[in-house]
């Protein structure tokens, strides 16, 4: 296996690792901040590696056709961004009713949504609806979402239906993000449009926080969760999509998304250690479905 191809593997796993690790610290800090805040907090920190690993690898050819392009980009990114922002709030806010593992679990259905929404918007994803792996995937993915929330959780009580409502919209702008993305900045770098699209929607939590709680800037957090709340905006955000944009050049598209199909395992893992969380037979066995459901929608997808 050449060298370049093994290191590919490697960053691409410790982003996996990375972004099974944020939902843990989010739930872990969550009692300190309030859901809007946090994420501002997130995104404005991770911006401080985002814009300059963008400029590390920029080509002078890339960035003037990034100036030449500003007028037209702009409000095509603004309309991402709302996306980015319904994510990360649906996301983010189910963290604070569910514990991150189920919620991982659950996220995966994003594989689903991405293919119904290509259908929609890319003649070549058309053709995946008549194949009978999809529909057998879309099957998986319903029945493996009906038994991990259907089941009493580890604290005797049913699984949050409003975070489980959270999730799903979460995984559905996930995959509307990801659509828009695919069809308004084709060749674009992806550093660019992460750092683009963060710079969007950071103002707009920050907004959403004031109109929710007003000028409120004293919180309950220890210095130490101010610390880790920070800490996981520059590590989840700017670091994970670092060694996930290094990862793919090499590795493709669907054998990167492949291998970030560990990210439920790892989160339920980490859960587990910080929190004690423990799925049920049932739910671990929906949670395989989903998994299995997702990596046949990846590999039925066009490159």
């Amino acid at each position: 296996m050449p060298t370049a191809y093994r290191r590919a593997i490697l960053l691409n796993l410790s982003a996996a690792v990375i972004w099974a690790i944020t939902p843990v610290m989010i739930s872990y800090v969550g009692s300190g901040f309030p859901v809007m805040f946090q994420t501002f907090a997130r995104y404005l920190v991770a911006l401080l590696v985002l814009w300059p690993l963008f400029f590390s690898v920029a080509t002078t050819v890339e960035r003037a056709r990034i100036r030449a392009s500003l007028t037209h980009l702009l409000p095509r990114m603004a309309l991402i961004a709302v996306a980015n922002f319904c994510f990360q709030a649906s996301f983010t806010g189910s963290l604070y009713l569910m514990l991150p593992g189920l919620a991982m679990l659950i996220f995966q259905s994003a594989a689903i949504f991405g293919v119904l929404l290509g259908f929609v918007f890319f003649a070549d994803e058309r053709p995946l609806l008549r194949k009978p792996r999809f529909h057998a995937a879309v099957t998986l993915a319903v029945v493996g979402v009906v038994m991990t929330v259907s089941v009493e959780g580890s604290a005797g009580s049913l699984v949050s239906a409003a975070g489980v409502a959270l999730v799903l919209s979460a995984a559905l702008s996930w995959a509307a993000l990801t659509a828009m993305v695919r069809a308004w900045l084709p060749g674009y770098s992806p550093f660019f449009v992460n750092a683009a699209v963060i710079t969007f929607v950071t103002p707009m939590f920050l907004f959403s926080h004031l109109a929710a709680h007003g000028a409120q800037w004293q919180f309950s957090a220890s210095p130490g969760l101010w610390a880790l709340m920070l800490l996981s905006g520059l590590v989840g955000i700017g670091l994970g999509h670092s060694l996930y944009y290094r990862s793919v050049p090499a590795l493709g598209v669907s054998l990167a998304n492949i291998l970030q199909l560990s990210r439920p395992f790892l989160t339920a893992f980490f859960s587990f250690l910080v929190f004690a969380e423990r799925l049920s037979r049932l739910q671990m066995l929906g949670g395989v479905l989903l998994i299995v459901a997702a990596y046949t929608v990846t590999t039925l997808r066009p490159r």
